[in-house]
């Protein structure tokens, strides 16, 4: 599987909305918006999650409107199958497919890691001064962004979108690991899937990233509150999860149907995020860069409650039990005060 080329919606598509032209994609595509200065390039990229659909409303708005874009560029559009996957923007990936931002720089002969590879070459090829990858979290949270460089060009970039900075040494196989000085790329999740914010923060965001003349010279915002270093809380395989108000029998992890209200908000040591079974902490793998962390260093199991060791900032906190088996439960960072 490969990208297509294709032109922008002409008036007739436009008109028609944005899921009849989304249907009518051959697949993956990637499409040009020329800009005052075409010697100079920036690319966007959604969908790379096909539940994850504030990047793609707010790239349908712009070609309603199209801004005046400072350098040519370019938009990707990915997982066009997973979007399309009845319910419409319910399934992250295919089952049949691995999630496809999990296959950048790393082997693989799927179509996914051959889509990855298309992608990534596109990339390159073009040099663009700036690439934004637009995503949503499954449960409800304001928008960060996602870097694993804190230099300036990066928060500049970020601070086009959000105020929230995420730098991060965890590696995955997504696309913002490709980054580089010369190459920047940030990962922008720009809220709940279900926020209402949330499309408004992506169109926002990307009138900046395409408007801004000098994007590589812009100061990154003052009040950029910036985390550095999050740990990676995951169930351990062929441990279960649910979502309840109690706790359950014959379960290892219970956490409550609201935790994601707890996204980005500073927990104090001691707060209950969950119940435990049998298992106990033995359920939960806590990584930090790829390497293992104990577990203890950060959670109690206290009379089968989950409970934090130290003063945290919780996010990404996920209320999908498909995605906390599949990918993560949530980031954590303790409290750099502590």
């Amino acid at each position: 599987m490969k990208m297509h080329d294709v032109f922008l919606p002409d008036e007739q598509q436009r008109s028609a909305g944005m899921m009849a032209w989304l249907r009518s994609l051959p697949g993956p595509v990637w499409m040009t918006m020329k800009g005052k200065d075409d010697s100079r390039h920036r690319i966007v990229v959604t969908l790379l999650h096909g539940n994850e659909p504030s990047g793609l409303r707010a790239i349908w708005e712009l070609f309603s409107c199209p801004p005046a874009c400072a350098v040519t560029t370019h938009f990707c559009i990915a997982n066009v199958d997973a979007a399309l996957e009845q319910p419409e923007f319910s399934f992250r990936h295919l089952d049949d497919k691995p999630d496809l931002n999990r296959c950048f720089g790393r082997p693989g002969n799927c179509l996914s890691y051959h889509l990855a590879r298309d992608i990534e070459e596109r990339i390159q090829a073009l040099t663009p001064e700036a690439v934004v990858d637009l995503h949503n979290t499954s449960g409800s949270s304001p928008s960060f962004a996602v870097s694993l460089s804190d230099d300036s060009e990066h928060k500049a970039i970020a601070s086009l979108f959000t105020e929230r900075f995420l730098h991060t040494s965890v590696h995955l196989g997504a696309l913002m690991e490709l980054s580089s000085p010369e190459l920047p790329i940030v990962t922008i999740e720009c809220g709940g899937v279900n926020d209402n914010t949330s499309d408004i923060t992506a169109l926002d965001g990307l009138q900046r990233f395409l408007t801004k003349v000098n994007i590589r010279r812009a100061r990154p915002k003052v009040n950029l509150d910036v985390l550095h270093n999050p740990v990676r809380v995951k169930l351990v395989p062929g441990s279960t999860i649910c979502y309840h108000s109690r706790q359950v029998g014959g379960v290892d992890l219970i956490m409550a149907k609201d935790v994601d209200k707890h996204n980005f908000g500073l927990l104090k040591a001691g707060t209950q995020i969950g119940w435990l079974g049998e298992a106990k902490l033995n359920c939960l793998s806590v990584t930090n860069g790829g390497q293992q962390c104990s577990v203890s260093d950060y959670f109690k199991c206290q009379k089968g409650k989950l409970v934090l060791k130290k003063d945290s900032q919780l996010f990404m906190i996920t209320t999908n039990p498909k995605i906390a088996i599949e990918d993560c439960l949530f980031y954590l960072v303790p409290d750099k005060s502590e």
